[in-house]
């Protein structure tokens, strides 16, 4: 994965999307979970339900799924999901990004959740789905496909120390 060097005014915050064109969806459902205890982080992995359409944190536990969950199919680009919100019901109006053309983002802020505790074994660009068997296709080829392009960082101070 290539490496591209970026500058931040603040030195903190930098973006997630470094280029191309983003495909968003702004109105997206997270599906309730009554036994999360941990936040849902900005910029997490997510799946996608197939029947329901709503969307749950992309986990090592579902690589084996056949509801569409063992699938990363987009990013969570809102803001943090308090375990409260997600125990109480469905979360509505929650922005997804889903695609785009040649959509270049910054690998080292994609969020791999860990579970309803957070202590779950956490997924990585290499974590395989295994349904169907014998597809054998990474999770970065599988955001390739989407059109989402994840790409290494180094803050511009590193560089020129």
């Amino acid at each position: 994965m290539p490496t591209i060097v970026q500058a931040s005014q603040v030195n903190q915050a930098f973006p997630l999307i470094l280029s191309g064109e983003a495909a968003l969806l702004e109105s997206e459902t997270m599906l309730a979970n009554g036994s999360r205890t941990v936040k849902l982080a900005q910029y997490t992995i997510m799946s996608q339900i197939a029947a329901s359409m709503k969307w749950v944190p992309w986990l090592n536990a579902n690589l084996s799924g056949t509801d569409g969950s063992q699938y990363p199919m987009g990013i969570y680009l809102g803001d943090d999901i308090a375990a409260a919100l997600l125990v109480a019901g469905d979360v509505p109006n929650c922005l997804i990004l889903v695609g785009g053309a040649l959509c270049a983002v910054d690998a080292n802020l994609l969020v791999f959740d860990a579970g309803n505790t957070g202590v779950a074994t956490k997924n990585t660009l290499a974590s395989i789905p295994t349904v169907p068997t014998n597809l054998a296709i990474i999770a970065e080829r599988w955001l390739n496909m989407l059109g989402i392009w994840p790409q290494g960082t180094l803050a511009g101070d590193q560089a020129e120390n």
